[in-house]
């Protein structure tokens, strides 16, 4: 709808500043209505009145979601592939961090967390077995999920990569047949679903879990460590229940789906403003974690404000969404986040050198360019 420019930063901050001057939603330029408030986000997001096409990030085809009980049980399924692992402790973060590291002992901002979540969640998304997916799903996450979701370097140009991977994808899925004792990983999973998909269809929903799993948590993840090493956490006395605080904090902050998109399915009224049928919703996550009406100093970061929420902090707080298309999967991303940050911050000392302090908008919203330098900390004799 707007991703046509390399990062929409300056255009969510003047967006920003007109939902504080305003009491109630407004239209963009282009029309789609803006929604800053949070208790008119839940609104829309939970949705009891059915005022809204029913949304998926994870399981649609294109912009059409699958059926609902399609839906519900894929992520079932999500939740016990999930569970069959204990990501934790088959995790190697030193040999992770080596393959993550650039030739000057450097981790990339836009690049890093990406990457090393990637080979976090390996054995959830394709086991062992699925080589020539697992060469696919490393290219799609270089030219597509870094390139594209987060840096934006495929912009006004012809992007023929990713088609050409999830064509690569569905000849490996057509292969191959689900298994009859449950999914092990995402190849099972979408193999698992209907008859009536298509192994393209297979192919995409794949790349989709991929992008939910890998991008949103390693964009995350470069947040929650670039801000523990500036104020003070990368040391080996920080404990669990701080990590837990800093992640929320860095989610509130910054949350990395810094916007999510509805669709109405009648004409109705939200908080005042008419929508009509067809027209677009925009839920603006990021003014919703910032508003001075629920947040004291809101652009401050706090993360013992967690100590103790509020209850208008706890619903104003929407890093996963609400509602049956909040992600199915956010106890576990928040489970990885708070394991790897933990894992980094504990055992490293850092130093941080952005290019500059905007953060990075497309799809995601990801920390401004520059680096990241880990020094591993003197173990303890």
């Amino acid at each position: 709808m707007f991703l046509d420019r390399k990062s929409l930063w300056p255009h969510l901050r003047r967006w920003e500043e007109q939902a504080a001057d305003r009491d109630g939603p407004f239209r963009l330029r282009f029309g789609t209505l803006f929604v800053a408030d949070a208790d008119a986000a839940r609104d829309v997001l939970v949705d009891p009145a059915g005022n809204y096409l029913s949304q998926s990030g994870f399981f649609r085809l294109g912009r059409k979601s699958l059926p609902d009980e399609v839906r519900s049980e894929a992520s079932r399924a999500l939740l016990r592939v999930l569970a069959r692992h204990d990501l934790p402790e088959s995790f190697d973060l030193d040999s992770a961090l080596s393959e993550v590291t650039d030739r000057h002992g450097r981790l990339r901002h836009q690049h890093w967390g990406v990457e090393l979540v990637r080979r976090y969640f390996a054995p959830v998304i394709a086991h062992r077995r699925h080589t020539e997916i697992n060469v696919l799903v490393d290219a799609y996450v270089t030219s597509s999920v870094v390139a594209d979701d987060i840096v934006g370097h495929v912009l006004r140009r012809s992007h023929r990569t990713v088609p050409a991977i999830r064509a690569g994808l569905a000849e490996q899925l057509d292969r191959l047949r689900a298994p009859e004792d449950g999914a092990q990983d995402l190849v099972d999973l979408v193999l698992g679903l209907p008859a009536g998909l298509t192994p393209a269809d297979r192919a995409q929903l794949l790349q989709r879990l991929v992008l939910s799993t890998v991008g949103f948590t390693g964009v995350t993840l470069e947040w929650v460590v670039m801000l523990g090493i500036q104020h003070g956490y990368d040391t080996p006395a920080v404990t669990h229940a701080q990590i837990q605080r800093l992640v929320r904090e860095a989610l509130r902050l910054y949350p990395t789906a810094w916007r999510l998109i509805r669709v109405a399915a009648t004409a109705h009224d939200i908080a005042g403003a008419r929508v009509q049928e067809g027209e677009h919703v925009l839920i603006g996550t990021h003014a919703i974690h910032r508003s001075a009406a629920v947040w004291d100093s809101p652009l401050d970061f706090c993360p013992s404000r967690w100590e103790q929420p509020t209850d208008a902090q706890r619903r104003s707080y929407l890093p996963f969404g609400k509602g049956d298309g909040m992600c199915p999967a956010n106890g576990f991303a928040v489970k990885a986040l708070e394991h790897l940050s933990h894992l980094v911050l504990h055992s490293h000392r850092g130093h941080v050198r952005p290019r500059t302090r905007k953060p990075h908008v497309r799809t995601l919203l990801a920390p401004p360019a520059g680096w990241t330098r880990l020094t591993a900390a003197p173990r303890p004799e």
